[in-house]
């Protein structure tokens, strides 16, 4: 009745099929939603491969120093993730290790926020080394491209993360590092909710918060400039480098950051509330 109102001159017949199709369609669409949930759910049911824990016990130092309980919670989200994402190799093999480590980059700067699953991310490229703006991993002329993750949103189906692969094993190696590919490219994710990618994550900071933030940010890139910090210097590009650059250091190396920024870590113990989680 309603499409033969809107098209007074059309067929009767055409009317019923074409809404015939409709009526079919919505079916499709909820069975195929429903049968999604059922999948995930027998997964998620399937409980945590003892491969999948040791592996996390190796390499993922931020998962070595949560508890007994926490550790649930970090596998729960972990299975989540891998369940929801699409990790795939570009000229590459990616194996389970490689998801661990992609699912692991994404868990840790939101594992106090334990219903986030970045809704906007949809497939996590792999590629078998850096790479350049035409992501290209050749060597041109001896140098070797430089590009070692990157965030980017003019795929159709959502934003697609890219990581180099020596990059994120080398992040995750359990030993403490300054820098890790993997962590930096996930928190441009966190930064970006709020529809700007400019190093004030305003869904995790309130807004009283910004102006003290930005005052630590200026004197920290001060420090840089005069060769007085040990972060890493790709944090003078802008904000939002900043605040990925000192993210990574903050996860991967939580003993040394606080004994060296004392300020920016409680800064970044706020933004990403870590005190509930992990004092070292």
């Amino acid at each position: 009745v309603f499409i033969a109102c809107i098209f007074p001159k059309m067929d009767k017949l055409i009317v019923i099929i074409i809404f015939t199709f409709i009526i079919v369609g919505i079916g499709i669409l909820r069975r195929n939603f429903k049968n999604k949930k059922k999948l995930l759910q027998e997964k998620l049911n399937q409980g945590f491969p003892e491969l999948w824990r040791i592996t996390l016990e190796k390499r993922v130092l931020f998962y070595m120093q949560l508890n007994k309980l926490d550790r649930g919670i970090f596998e729960n989200r972990i299975q989540l993730f891998l369940a929801t994402k699409n990790i795939e190799g570009i000229d590459t093999e990616v194996d389970d290790t490689i998801r661990l480590m992609v699912a692991s980059s994404a868990i840790i700067p939101t594992f106090a926020f334990p219903q986030y699953n970045y809704p906007n991310v949809q497939t996590v490229l792999i590629y078998p080394n850096s790479f350049n703006e035409k992501f290209q991993t050749q060597r041109y002329n001896g140098h070797k491209e430089f590009i070692t993750g990157m965030v980017d949103g003019r795929f159709q189906n959502g934003t697609t993360v890219i990581l180099s692969k020596p990059d994120l094993i080398k992040a995750f190696d359990g030993f403490s590092h300054k820098e890790n590919v993997g962590i930096h490219e996930f928190v441009h994710l966190l930064d970006q909710e709020d529809g700007v990618v400019d190093g004030i994550p305003e869904a995790l900071i309130n807004h009283q918060f910004v102006g003290p933030w930005l005052h630590e940010i200026k004197n920290e890139i001060k420090r840089i400039e005069k060769g007085k910090s040990d972060i890493n210097p790709y944090a003078l590009t802008n904000n939002a480098e900043f605040l990925a650059v000192v993210s990574e250091y903050f996860f991967s190396n939580p003993e040394k950051f606080k004994k060296r920024h004392a300020e920016l870590y409680e800064f970044l113990s706020a933004i990403f509330n870590q005190n509930k989680i992990y004092k070292p």
